[in-house]
């Protein structure tokens, strides 16, 4: 840890380890309903095919791996990063002898993988848990770890009934569970602004209410930046 956010990236670590057997049995199917989650990360997929150089990129935040796979069936090499052991467990055990995909613990704040060495990256609600500065180091991870022209898509919930953009919602208790975490609400326009200070140029914005009735009743914002 690197100081920044660290009770925060404790907090992080010790609820999805609580939950991680739990939230991977619930959501294994999740992607299936999501159109344009789907749609999205498709887009990707053909861009980093599209630009020739190389087809490997990141899950950061992967959680039990379910986009990472995704991805990997689309052809692409996909390393799947999440801080929670637990897990990173989930994902190896679920995702056994897929081509193209493995996983490993490590932090968004301070990611283990090389400069420039990523065609595009993904970052599924992972910044969600992290306080502002926290998120500017993350998006500054994600400039290091793309090469220039590499894809990013990031998405956030921007808001909800009593959760105004800027908020937080404290989950202390989760299937049973004792948990102590942090969900910010961020507003796309501040997510926008810190990915182009990063080094990002951002290519196209997608706002939706929740897809499927399992997912939090939210407004969420997936933005697809390019690296400068």
């Amino acid at each position: 840890m690197t100081g920044i956010d660290e009770r925060g990236q404790a907090e992080i670590v010790a609820t999805y380890d609580a939950v991680a057997q739990r939230y991977a049995a619930e959501f294994a199917d999740d992607l299936a309903e999501k159109i344009l989650d789907r749609a999205l990360l498709s887009a990707l997929a053909e861009m980093v095919r599209l630009a020739g150089v190389e087809n490997r990129i990141a899950d950061l935040g992967c959680g039990p791996g379910f986009e990472a796979r995704f991805m990997a069936e689309l052809g692409l090499e996909v390393i799947g990063v999440d801080l929670s052991p637990a897990m990173i467990a989930e994902a190896q055990r679920r995702h056994m002898g897929v081509r193209g995909l493995e996983f490993q613990v490590g932090s968004l704040l301070a990611l283990p993988i090389a400069d420039a060495s990523l065609a595009g990256a993904i970052a599924i609600y992972s910044v969600i848990h992290l306080e502002r500065a926290g998120r500017a180091l993350a998006y500054a991870e994600m400039a290091r770890v793309l090469r220039p022209g590499g894809v990013l898509l990031l998405s956030v919930h921007t808001s909800a009934v009593g959760f105004p953009s800027g908020s937080i919602r404290r989950l202390e208790e989760w299937w049973g569970q004792r948990v102590g975490l942090d969900g910010h609400f961020i507003a796309a326009e501040e997510v926008a602004a810190g990915l182009e200070q990063a080094g990002f140029e951002i290519a196209a914005r997608l706002e939706r209410g929740p897809s499927t009735a399992r997912e939090f009743p939210s407004q969420r914002v997936y933005l697809l930046a390019r690296r400068r």
